[in-house]
């Protein structure tokens, strides 16, 4: 199972689905749900997992907005892991146009660690 979520969804609760995959954990244990589920979240994107970025830096700095990656190939991935058991990583790389970010499976999410924003190299999955 891969489920993947926007922050800015509003028709369906980012919170609950986390807590909802939380309890899963809770009740089954990570290296459990770990064999069967990934469960990817992206940051300020809506409902069709799109969006875009905030026209604000860090720093109170006006900056242009900018499409929300979300691009990969959700079928592929899947059917290596069902028909292949080729298990996807913990983290995978998404894409609009040149910028890539890292999507991170829950409860890890994605740390600014250096370099350019645009890139998902600049990026580790983190769990704190």
């Amino acid at each position: 199972m891969i489920v993947t979520i926007g922050t800015d969804d509003t028709l369906a609760s980012p919170g609950a689905q986390l807590d909802y995959y939380q309890s899963v954990i809770d009740k089954m244990g990570q290296t459990a749900v770990d064999s069967f589920a990934r469960f990817f979240v992206i940051p300020q994107a809506g409902h069709g997992l799109s969006g875009r970025s905030y026209t604000t830096d860090g720093e109170g700095k006006a900056v242009t907005a900018q499409a929300i990656p979300n691009s990969y190939d959700r079928f592929a991935v899947l059917l290596d892991w069902v028909e292949r058991g080729v298990v996807p990583g913990k983290s995978l790389t998404v894409r609009a146009g040149e910028r890539t970010k890292p999507l991170c499976s829950y409860p890890a999410f994605p740390r600014y660690k250096g370099g350019p924003p645009e890139s998902a190299d600049s990026y580790a999955c983190a769990l704190r």
